[in-house]
């Protein structure tokens, strides 16, 4: 079968389990199937199980780490229950290994599912809350009642800059149109460029790509403008079971944010909101809250809540949204320690190779690795190896989680993040 012809039935595949639209999974065939990392099982010349891996990067502009996302995993009811899909995944694993990705990466549906990738070496890597507003949430409000706990004159003069901003919904047949797609393009990779921990970087071709997906699911991009025509906010939004549901949100300040919020909420003057919050959005709105103090929550119908609250209360409902298999224990270790290079930490990691062990070192962001034989470490040490799994969900693990994990093994979390994936 050649790759035109695999390709075509690939897709077939993917449209006739997803019940996606022809659109969308041309959006994805047409730009990302690559047959060096895609994988399927044929019987009688027909593709009967199949999924796609698409290359991404993680991290920022000085430094990056790469990823293989799968997706489109699929496979015909009547070939289930064969362990067809377990040897794709070992075969595409084993590719990705060959070509230098620290991890594959996927987004389960739903609990089952991650439970049967947790059976294949998948550990629990990315989380999300949501933050759910009202229709009868204010944003102008919010915003004021943040400029309330500022000094006088401080707080006047962020209120003219929340003033001067313009808020608009982009328009792919408007002339201005290519302008806008350059200026959230900009607006991304800016913002991307200079994060920090384990997140996704998203490609020009990614951006285009995901404003065109955005259209195709009859959504809307909302976006902030400054008094110099800069985009400085961005929100990808979908409607669906009666509420806007806001799966992105880019800003350069904490007014553009509630500038394109309230734009938002205007739009859809009579739905709920649902804005979808990584675990390093929430560590972010933490940083809000030792700045900014407290604000009003939906008021005036509940009252005032502190921010404190608002964050506690989110982060104890994160949950699950995405599955690593580490690939390259070392190349993930070793980012985390140029990011944090206050890390100091030992430990022992039973190596691949049967009846040998690994002593792990973190120290002034470096990382170091010595192979050790069983027989030159005590009883004592051996108890204490970790499995690399162990060491997978060590830092993988929610970021809000107790701070006994870090104290006893000196290990934050690596704070993972996907966002605006094509699911």
């Amino acid at each position: 079968m050649d790759s035109k012809e695999l390709k075509n039935k690939l897709s077939k595949l993917w449209k006739d389990t997803f019940h996606d639209s022809d659109d969308y999974v041309s959006l994805i065939f047409d730009n990302y199937y690559d047959p060096c990392f895609s994988e399927c099982e044929e019987t009688g010349g027909d593709v009967v199980a199949g999924l796609v891996g698409i290359p991404y990067e993680f991290g920022n502009a000085s430094r990056k780490i790469r990823g293989l996302y799968l997706c489109g995993l699929a496979t015909k009811p009547q070939y289930r229950s064969r362990g067809i899909m377990t040897r794709l995944l070992d075969r595409v694993n084993d590719k990705a290994r060959e070509a230098g990705f620290a991890f594959t990466f996927l987004i389960p549906a739903d609990e089952s599912l991650r439970k049967y990738y947790r059976d294949r070496d998948y550990v629990n890597a990315f989380y999300r809350v949501i933050d759910n507003y009202t229709s009868l949430h204010d944003f102008d409000r919010e915003y004021e009642s943040i400029l309330m706990e500022q000094k006088e004159k401080v707080a006047e003069l962020k209120r003219r800059y929340f003033m001067s901003l313009n808020a608009s919904v982009f328009d792919r047949m408007a002339d201005n149109a290519e302008v806008v797609r350059e200026g959230i393009r900009a607006l991304i990779r800016s913002v991307e460029d200079v994060q920090q921990d384990l997140q996704i970087i998203h490609g020009d071709r990614d951006i285009r790509l995901l404003i065109n997906e955005n259209v195709i699911d009859r959504g809307q991009i909302h976006y902030v403008t400054n008094s110099d025509g800069e985009i400085t906010a961005a929100a990808f939004s979908t409607v669906s079971d009666g509420a806007v549901k806001i799966v992105k949100l880019f800003s350069t300040d904490i007014a553009s944010k509630y500038k394109v919020l309230g734009s938002v909420k205007k739009t859809n003057p009579d739905m709920a909101i649902r804005h979808y919050l990584s675990s390093i959005e929430m560590d972010r709105s933490a940083l809000w809250m030792r700045t900014y103090g407290s604000f009003m929550k939906d008021a005036p119908q509940t009252g005032a809540v502190s921010i404190t609250e608002r964050v506690y209360s989110l982060a104890a409902h994160a949950k699950v949204y995405g599955m690593v298999r580490i690939l390259d224990f070392s190349e993930i270790l070793k980012f985390q320690a140029e990011c944090r290079r206050d890390l100091k930490y030992s430990i022992l990691v039973k190596a691949d190779d049967a009846g040998s062990f690994e002593q792990i070192e973190v120290r002034d962001g470096r990382l170091r690795i010595k192979n050790l034989a069983s027989e030159t470490l005590t009883h004592s040490q051996i108890a204490h190896v970790m499995s690399k799994r162990d060491i997978g969900e060590i830092l993988f693990r929610r970021n809000d989680t107790d701070n006994l994990i870090t104290e006893a093994f000196g290990i934050p979390s690596i704070n993972a993040s996907i966002c605006l994936m094509l699911d």
